[in-house]
């Protein structure tokens, strides 16, 4: 008997089993019973990803969000950005789009019929962030970076959606997807 099945499988009790003797045991360091449930079940929450948000493949070269919001081909961002300008884009205070978001990790640029739509990053929690005292006003050192991710996706014109499916890290990581409304409706019929 489990929480959610009254009469699970031979297999499903067995394999929690397995489960559960797993975790018990010690392991080497990033060997835990999350890390290898997260490897396993990797390419099935990455193929829940794409189902969900009907995205086709993810773009080659760098994961550019500046693309999402120009709709432009290619990434046209210049690589050698300074200290400021990254730390401008870490609190989403930019005066024309950036190559990432804030708090950008782990990111993939997602097409649909080949054009960009969709940016995934898979984040371990900004709840609380210390930036510079360059790129943030005396005072607004701490952040809550929520508010940063929030902020930017309203001031880009952007939707912002948290997702159950992190491919990246599972169970220690929150899908945060960027996407236009316009390509939202679109993809859900109401053009």
């Amino acid at each position: 008997m489990s929480r959610f099945n009254r009469s699970p499988s031979v297999e499903y009790s067995s394999f929690l089993r397995e489960v559960r003797e797993y975790a018990d045991a010690d392991h080497e360091p990033g060997e835990g019973v999350c890390r290898a449930i997260a490897d396993a079940l990797e390419a099935d929450l990455k193929k829940r990803f794409r189902a969900y948000w009907s995205v086709e493949e993810p773009a080659d070269g760098p994961a550019c969000i500046r693309r999402v919001i120009t709709g432009d081909d290619e990434c046209n961002c210049t690589s050698t950005r300074s200290w400021i300008d990254r730390e401008h884009e870490r609190i989403g205070a930019r005066d024309k789009p950036p190559h990432k978001p804030p708090y950008s990790d782990h990111a993939t640029l997602w097409l649909d019929d080949g054009d960009p739509v969709l940016y995934s990053i898979h984040i371990y929690g900004p709840e609380v962030e210390v930036v510079s005292k360059t790129a943030a006003p005396e005072g607004e050192r701490r952040r809550n970076g929520w508010f940063d991710l929030i902020s930017f996706a309203e001031h880009w014109g952007l939707e912002i959606g948290i997702t159950p499916f992190s491919w990246y890290n599972a169970f220690s990581t929150i899908n945060v997807v960027f996407y236009s409304p316009e390509w939202a409706r679109q993809k859900g019929g109401s053009e």
